[in-house]
């Protein structure tokens, strides 16, 4: 999949992004605030904490070293997980992007939330690498940046990583995720060739990689079957084919 060399570079920031520890406070005397607290499992003073959530009636103001983008967070009227599914990603848009894996690794509720905003980050910057008319200059820098991908995705879920479980865990989803038929099925379904269509496929793939790594360890280290990951590629491909027609309109 990658050098020996670059493999090592990327597996040494990955473990010390792992390294780094973050809590979060949710405050607030309402059932609403303790209600929040617990299904993100936090804690409800504020010492120490690098993200704090003050509930309030209606929502919640988001502050904190860890957050990139302070301000106010609305709540839904939803409970239980419902609650959760709409606020999680609320809070990740607002970190500072140095903490999410952090974040991830202390509150599981998190997780998946952080993994997919890892996932859109590094699609991004794969569609834009993958636009550049510099043919083969764009795979080391791709590549470098999905196992980066994997990596943080793995140390979100809380699995310890040397090197050689790195590599072998790298192995599995390359081979697992199947570049060349995401290829085919973009190459299909994109209208235009060129550039557009080398952007959709390193954006697609890029997301089809990262969600099968979220979908592994959910599932305790089972890899994806055939049917379910070509139903992932395809929606990869959706999202891919609606970003970089966002980014021919700029």
């Amino acid at each position: 999949m990658m050098g020996l060399r670059n493999l090592y570079k990327v597996f040494r920031e990955t473990r010390n992004a792992a390294r780094e520890q973050a809590t979060l406070a949710v405050t607030g005397d309402s059932p609403r605030a303790a209600e929040v607290a617990s299904l993100l499992g936090a804690q409800r003073g504020v010492r120490g904490a690098e993200v704090i959530l003050s509930v309030s009636e209606g929502g919640a103001n988001i502050s904190g070293k860890a957050v990139e983008g302070p301000g106010r967070i609305p709540l839904s009227s939803k409970d239980g997980n419902a609650l959760l599914e709409d606020l999680a990603p609320r809070i990740v848009l607002a970190l500072d992007e140095d903490y999410l894996v952090a974040l991830a690794k202390g509150y599981p509720p998190l997780r998946r939330a952080v993994c997919e905003e890892i996932i859109r980050n590094n699609a991004r910057q794969n569609a834009v690498i993958g636009a550049l008319p510099i043919p083969g200059a764009d795979m080391p820098v791709m590549t470098a940046n999905q196992a980066r991908m994997v990596l943080n995705i793995a140390a979100a879920y809380g699995e310890e990583l040397s090197m050689d479980r790195a590599r072998e865990l790298l192995g599995v989803l390359a081979a697992g995720f199947g570049l060349r038929a995401l290829s085919r099925q973009a190459v299909k379904l994109v209208p235009v060739g060129g550039w557009a269509a080398s952007a959709v496929i390193a954006y697609s793939g890029t997301v089809a990689m990262g969600r099968s790594g979220i979908l592994y360890f959910e599932r305790g280290k089972q890899e994806v079957g055939a049917k379910e990951m070509a139903r992932i590629r395809s929606r990869a491909i959706e999202e891919g084919k609606a970003f970089v027609s966002r980014l021919r309109r700029k």
